[in-house]
């Protein structure tokens, strides 16, 4: 998938992210004005990870069983999700009552979670698994830049519209929530206005039939996944307990932090003109954040293919957290924007490097599901927080938000230890898309790789062995079907031949669906007309950085115990490195590796 589409597959995460950021920002100001008080913030918050916990999952579940030749898999759920956020940005400017801002930050944290979670598992089902890398850092780059526009809306109409509606709410409330409606609409048309989604395989069909419906049977979907997950994800679970932690108590306390440490508000309420500034002040903070993690994202995949996913993100909490602890003591606008340099980049990778590892480490047919189990280990701590800040908030930290946001550094720096803990994998079990460890001895010499196949198992196996070394070599495979002219067979050559170019156009069509139910996406395909063996050694043009893979028997030859007419001509004539696959007596290992 060429950049552009990548770019424009991805735009809705624009949207997506302009409504989150607004109940990171706006909601807790707005509920100061409303009447809620410092310590009752963490509660009133609820809405968020509990709607992620039950919401995300379910979603995810119920995603990964439904196909419509309209509108595909996850299209359906997102374009839903879209429609509530878009409504309830429209009204919640207008609502002044505490219970009701409530209840509209429930509804509109639904929406949310209803398109993400979809969201990120049509990335993970539609890019081949070279291009996930680049997929999920683009999608990092633009949840950024709509966070970016949306804390930068909040300042900047702070600004320029600092007064209050008759019912108490802020000018710019009902600017910025507008303007989120009409950036989730359009980015959204952008992003969904046709299906994009591939049609499953037939084993996936089979297993959609065979799925159980029921909020049950997805209970216990999620269940069964939860046991078999890898062991990596257990760990990075614990990880997500501090970093969330963290973040939620960043978020709803950053307006309160700068307002006392930068702004001198002592008492919110008896200070509402500061304190609205000083909310105006955290919608550029926040802003800044994202700002730097739209431009960081993408450098941050270079430094995960050299080091490591878990190096990577380590190093990134160390620095956020850090940033976070310089934050509680900024005195100055100019110290705190500075200290939104490291938590840009620790959130770059957050949303960015988890979500890619475990894209790489779980079945293809099964993202909505994983997708939907991590957000659970980003809720769970949100959850806990908001049940068990506020008593900490009012009994350890004494009220005081500096020392709320120090707490929040530590927990970061904590995290970046737990994320040392997380055991790398066997070379054998490691990841090619994004190691958790460093990678050693990864093949990058090669830019393409050239396999014969005439759709029969045994080719079949040597286009899997092909596969396998492209994605390692992170090059593009060539298919090469070669055929004869029609007529009869000639029992001289000594194995079968393609005759004809329909017979061609078969083969090679069996072996393009297989290479479709192993999400392979970056390959191109040759029918080319005469000698297989000519045919491979056209497609390598003598070019030393391709490689050919061949069966030691060739493509349709008989008998064993020595090298097969094609690849011994191929070995021979070949100016380009030749990999000669073991396919005598594989025929029970072929079976099980096609049925996958």
């Amino acid at each position: 998938m060429t950049q552009r589409n990548i770019f424009m597959m991805n735009a809705g995460f624009f949207g997506v992210q302009f409504s989150f950021a607004l109940t990171q920002t706006a909601i807790n100001p707005l509920f100061t004005a409303m009447g809620a008080d410092g310590h009752s913030l963490p509660l009133l918050n609820l809405a968020g990870p509990m709607t992620g916990l039950l919401i995300q999952p379910l979603i995810g579940a119920m995603s990964d069983r439904t196909w419509s030749d309209r509108w595909g898999r996850r299209r359906p759920y997102i374009l839903a999700g879209s429609v509530v956020m878009i409504a309830l940005c429209i009204v919640f400017p207008f609502i002044s009552i505490l219970w009701l801002g409530v209840l509209g930050l429930w509804l509109l944290d639904a929406g949310n979670n209803t398109s993400m979670e979809p969201y990120r598992a049509l990335i993970s089902d539609r890019l081949p698994k070279n291009q996930l890398a680049r997929g999920f850092l683009i999608q990092s780059m633009l949840t950024g830049a709509g966070a970016v526009l949306a804390n930068f809306s909040i300042f900047a109409f702070q600004k320029a519209a600092p007064g209050l509606a008759p019912n108490g709410i802020p000018y710019w409330a009902y600017v910025c929530f507008w303007l989120g409606a009409i950036c989730i609409a359009i980015t959204m048309f952008i992003a969904m206005r046709k299906r994009i989604e591939l049609t499953p395989s037939e084993e996936e069909f089979a297993e959609m039939a065979e799925a159980k419906g029921g909020i049950g049977s997805f209970v216990k979907d999620i269940a069964g996944a939860v046991k078999v997950m890898p062991l990596a994800m257990h760990k990075i679970g614990l990880v997500f307990m501090f970093q969330f932690y963290a973040m939620f108590i960043y978020w709803q306390f950053v307006a309160l932090s700068v307002g006392r440490s930068i702004f001198g508000v002592s008492d919110p309420e008896a200070q509402a003109t500061l304190q609205n500034e000083a909310a105006g002040w955290s919608g550029l903070l926040n802003g800044s954040y994202n700002l730097v993690c739209a431009i960081s994202a993408l450098a941050l995949l270079p430094l995960v293919q050299r080091y490591g996913g878990k190096f990577t993100h380590a190093a990134a909490l160390v620095l956020g957290g850090l940033s976070m602890i310089w934050l509680s003591t900024a005195n100055s606008q100019t110290t705190s924007i500075l200290a939104m340099i490291g938590i840009g980049i620790m959130w770059a990778s957050i949303v960015g490097v988890p979500y890619l590892m475990v894209a790489s480490m779980v079945p293809p047919g099964r993202s909505g599901i994983y997708m939907g189990i991590l957000n659970m280990m980003i809720v769970v701590p949100m959850l806990i927080e908001t049940v068990t800040f506020g008593w900490i908030y009012q009994n350890l930290l004494d009220n005081d938000p500096t020392k709320a946001m120090f707490l929040a550094g530590a927990l970061m720096l904590i995290g970046a230890v737990a994320m040392l803990w997380v055991t790398t994998p066997s070379d054998a079990d490691e990841s090619t898309i994004v190691p958790l460890g460093a990678p050693t001895g990864k093949l990058s010499t090669y830019e393409r790789v050239i396999v014969g196949s005439d759709g029969t198992d045994h080719t079949l196996y040597g286009v899997h062995r092909a596969m396998e070394i492209a994605a390692s070599a992170n090059c593009r495979l060539t298919i090469v079907t070669a055929y004869l002219p029609e007529g009869t067979p000639d029992p001289d050559r000594g194995r079968e031949e393609i005759y004809g170019e329909e017979a061609a156009r078969h083969a090679l069509k069996m072996t393009v669906n297989d290479l479709n139910h192993y999400r392979v996406r970056t390959y191109d395909s040759m029918l080319v007309p005469g000698d297989v063996s000519d045919a491979l050694l056209q497609a390598s043009a003598d070019n030393p950085r391709r490689l050919i893979v061949v069966g030691n028997r060739g493509l349709g030859e008989h008998g064993e115990g020595v090298l097969g007419s094609v690849a011994a001509k191929v070995v021979k004539n070949a100016k380009s490195d030749v990999i000669i696959v073991q396919t005598d007596d594989l025929s029970d290992d072929v079976r099980l590796l096609r049925k996958g």
